[in-house]
């Protein structure tokens, strides 16, 4: 549960990131994609509960990987419509 709470805040965190630099809040998919890569990286690893510790690292990691990326978005170029 606690899980998914994050999710969601990160997911909220990042769109609010993208729409302030002009870009789509879909961005905010690449957190969620990003968390669940890594608790499956993690997982495949098979560590028992320890598998479960490493999941949630590397969907940590995920988490920063997926916001550093946001975060070095450029903004998003102004489209300039000329007066009539």
């Amino acid at each position: 549960m606690l899980e998914i709470l994050a999710i969601v805040a990160l997911c909220k965190k990042l769109a609010a990131i993208a729409k302030e630099k002009g870009r789509s809040a879909g961005w905010a998919a690449l957190g969620a994609l990003f968390w669940f890569m890594g608790e499956v990286v993690g997982e495949i690893m098979g560590l028992g509960l320890g598998g479960y510790l490493v999941a949630i690292a590397f969907a940590c990691i995920g988490a920063f990987v997926a916001h550093t990326i946001v975060k070095a978005l450029p903004e998003a170029p102004v489209a300039v419509t000329p007066s009539l």
